[in-house]
């Protein structure tokens, strides 16, 4: 199989390249452990870090491992979906391997990759997510206390019940601090307890991870989660994560786990052996095995139709551009429904989803990485 593969070209799409990763080349996969805040959002956490942990075991096997700003005509590349949506002729000469992310689904691909496993279409495949980055453990010196809640995650999801005043009294008055932590993702080394739970459109929470959860285990900290379906495809056991809805289970499962620690105990020694299925060596073997066994033989008997299938990649483009328009509606739309005082806010994301404005995609709308706190 290896002398098939040499010489096969492998680019990872990387549209930020210039502003964020002028250096990516040159790093090894120690960094991003050094300097896991650069690999937070879509293209860094799927595309530059990916890049890194799979650029030596590709090159090993005897493949060309490039980065580009755009596809590479007859290459097998890499992408972000926020970067695929280029009707350019050269992108339909490449092979597309799309990170599907939590967008609408992708149809100017040849396969792409979803972060769950539920209601996958034919040319989709799941790989999980990279363990979050740098992620620092629970001190175990810590034993079974439970001092300290914590949320790690974006904001803008947050449930309003996160700023309630009864919830947080009820929490001090256990001895509990509940902490919302929108940077500083990779370190558990004082938290207790894991908090899982946002408010969200259910089309969004349908393409979501399961990352909350499985770095949680990785760091050897029960979770208290929100059903999201990501959670309930990874549950086997009662000791994968406590379901909570709201405050007052979480004040109820505090309460659960002082008053037995051994259940405490066990919801780590169960998280611990979970996460090895989401480890980086495990997830690093999805990623060969996908591109080894299925990316590389469709890419080798593609290789002449490629060179004529402009037609195609227009088409799929077309519909691939009614897909995001149809999911910002219908997100928007959810979200409205969602929000019982009618917010001006809601108002104006129903509005923006039907606006012409959004028919462009801006390439680099997240903030630049180097920009992070």
């Amino acid at each position: 199989m290896q002398e098939t593969q040499r010489g096969i070209r492998i680019t990872f799409v990387l549209r930020n390249r210039d502003r964020d990763w002028a250096d990516l080349e040159r790093l090894d996969e120690s960094a991003i452990t050094r300097d896991p805040r650069r690999f937070v959002g879509g293209r860094n956490s799927w595309i530059a870090q990916s890049y890194l942990r799979l650029r030596d075991a590709l090159s090993a096997r005897g493949f060309d491992v490039g980065l580009c700003r755009h596809f590479e005509p007859g290459a097998l590349c890499i992408a972000h979906r926020d970067d695929a949506n280029d009707f350019s002729q050269a992108a339909s000469t490449a092979y597309r391997l799309v990170i599907r992310a939590d967008r609408a689904p992708v149809h100017a691909c040849d396969l792409a990759i979803v972060q769950n496993g539920l209601g996958a279409a034919r040319h989709e495949r799941f790989i999980p997510l990279w363990p979050q980055p740098g992620l620092v453990p629970r001190d175990p010196s810590r034993g079974a206390a439970i001092r300290s809640l914590a949320y790690q995650g974006r904001l803008g999801s947050a449930p309003d019940w996160f700023r309630s005043k009864a919830f947080l009294r009820d929490l001090g008055a256990r001895g509990v601090a509940f902490e919302v932590r929108a940077t500083g993702w990779e370190s558990y080394r004082d938290v207790d307890l894991a908090l899982a739970a946002r408010r969200e459109s259910p089309r969004v929470l349908a393409t979501k991870p399961a990352t909350k959860l499985y770095n949680a285990w990785h760091a050897g900290v029960p979770v208290l989660a929100m059903p999201e379906p990501a959670y309930l495809e990874l549950r086997r056991s009662v000791f994968d994560f406590v379901e909570v809805h709201g405050p007052g289970d979480i004040v109820r499962a505090v309460d659960s786990l002082r008053r037995d620690p051994s259940l405490y105990r066990a919801l780590v020694a169960n998280g611990l052996q979970r996460a090895a299925d989401f480890g980086i060596e495990r997830t690093r073997d999805r990623w060969l095995r996908l591109i080894e066994a299925e990316a590389v033989p469709a890419f080798l008997r593609s290789r002449e139709t490629r060179e004529h299938r402009r037609l195609w990649h227009l088409g799929a483009m077309a519909r691939q551009k009614v897909a995001s328009r149809q999911h910002r509606i219908a997100v928007a739309w959810e979200r409205w429904m969602d929000d019982a005082g009618g917010s001006r806010l809601a108002f104006d994301r129903v509005r923006a989803a039907f606006t012409r404005d959004t028919l462009a995609e801006t390439p680099l709308s997240e903030p630049s990485n180097l920009q992070q706190p």
